[in-house]
C-alpha cells in the first residue's frame, strides 16, 4: 500500500510500541532505523521507504523490537505490505553491517601457531641439553691427547737455564740461607675491645651513659610515629636536624664522634628505634611506662683527648 492512510498492520506496531512504553527516539536506538522509517511503517506510508523490499526488512525489526512475531505479522497483515520482487533477506542495521562481513576467527586457528612455537622451541631447547650433556661426558672422561703428548715430549729436555746455573755451584761453596730471624712473620691484629655502653645513673627522666671502646659516635634515630626529638652538642647547642616534631617514616642520623656528651631529649620513645654506632640501644625505662625520656651519652674517648690537649 503506498498511500498515507492508516494499515491494520501499522497500528498493530504502534500498539505494541506503546504497550511496551518506548517513544520514537529510543526505537530508532534499539532497532538502528531512522525515525521517519519507523512512522511511515505506523502510518502505512511505504513510499518514504528507500523501496518496497525495505517494508518488510522494517517490519521485521520493528516487530522484534516490541516483542511481536515478525512471521505471524506478515501472515495476518499480508495485505498492508507491498509486493516486492527482490529476494527476501534480513535488515541489518548499519551500526552492525561492517562487523558481520567479517568471518569469526576460529579460535583454534588463532592459537595454533603459539602453540606450535612453543613446542618447537621446547624441541630446540631439548636438543641442545642432550647436545651439552653428551659433549660434558666425553670431556670428562677422555684425557686431552695434546696435553699428554705436550708432557711427554718435555719430560727429557733440559733443564731450564736458571736452573743449570744454580746446580753448577762451585765446590766448597754454599748456597745462602735465607736468614730465618729476617724472615717476615705474619702480623697478628690486635683484637679491638667490644664498644661498651654503660649506664651511670638514672634520675628522674634523665639517665646517664658513658660510651667507651670505640671511635665513633653516631647515632641513628628510626621514627615509628610522630615524635619530638631535640639533641644538644657538649656545648648545650642544638644539633641539626631540630629540634622539632618528626612524622613516621623518618631516619635522623647524628654524627657526634667530637663531642664528649651528647643529650637526647625525646618525647615519645615508643615511637623511636635508636642505634648507636648501629647497636640498637635500650631505653632504661619502658616506653609505655614512660613516654618522655632524656638520655645524656658521654663520649670517653672525646673526652679523654679534649682533657689530654
Amino acid at each position: 500500500m503506498a498511500g498515507g492512510s492508516v494499515t491494520e498492520l501499522g497500528q498493530r506496531l504502534k500498539e505494541a510500541r506503546l504497550e511496551n512504553n518506548y517513544t520514537m527516539e529510543e526505537l530508532q536506538e534499539i532497532t538502528k532505523i531512522q525515525k521517519r522509517y519507523l512512522q511511515a511503517l505506523e502510518e502505512g506510508d511505504y513510499s518514504v521507504l528507500p523501496g518496497a523490499f525495505y517494508a518488510r526488512a522494517f517490519t521485521k525489526n520493528y516487530a522484534e523490537a516490541v516483542g511481536l512475531d515478525p512471521e505471524e505479522l506478515f501472515e495476518q497483515y499480508s495485505q498492508d505490505l507491498p509486493a516486492s520482487n527482490e529476494q527476501q533477506t534480513d535488515f541489518v542495521p548499519r551500526a552492525s553491517r561492517t562487523n558481520s562481513n567479517v568471518p569469526k576467527e576460529n579460535k583454534l586457528l588463532k592459537v595454533f601457531p603459539f602453540v606450535l612455537t612453543i613446542l618447537l622451541l621446547g624441541a630446540v631447547l631439548v636438543g641442545l641439553y642432550w647436545l651439552i650433556t653428551n659433549n660434558s661426558d666425553d670431556t670428562a672422561q677422555e684425557p686431552n691427547k695434546d696435553v699428554v703428548e705436550n708432557f711427554e715430549s718435555t719430560a727429557g729436555e733440559e733443564q731450564p737455564e736458571d736452573q743449570a746455573n744454580s746446580d753448577k755451584v762451585a765446590d766448597g761453596e754454599k748456597k745462602e740461607s735465607p736468614d730465618k730471624e729476617t724472615e717476615s712473620e705474619p702480623e697478628v691484629k690486635e683484637k679491638k675491645p667490644e664498644q661498651k655502653l654503660e649506664q651511670i645513673s638514672l634520675e628522674g627522666k634523665v639517665a646517664t651513659y658513658k660510651l667507651s671502646n670505640t671511635e665513633e659516635f653516631k647515632v641513628e634515630i628510626q621514627t615509628k610515629g610522630n615524635v619530638y626529638i631535640d639533641v644538644k652538642n657538649n656545648n648545650g647547642e642544638y644539633v641539626a636536624p631540630g629540634p622539632k616534631t618528626f612524622q613516621k617514616g623518618e631516619t635522623l642520623t647524628y654524627t657526634l664522634t667530637d663531642q664528649p656528651k651528647a643529650t637526647f631529649n625525646i618525647g615519645a620513645s615508643q615511637n623511636v628505634h635508636m642505634t648507636i654506632n648501629g647497636k640498637p640501644f635500650k631505653f632504661p625505662v619502658e616506653p609505655s611506662e614512660r613516654p618522655h625520656q632524656i638520655i645524656v651519652i658521654e663520649n670517653d674517648k672525646s673526652a679523654k683527648e679534649s682533657t689530654q690537649s
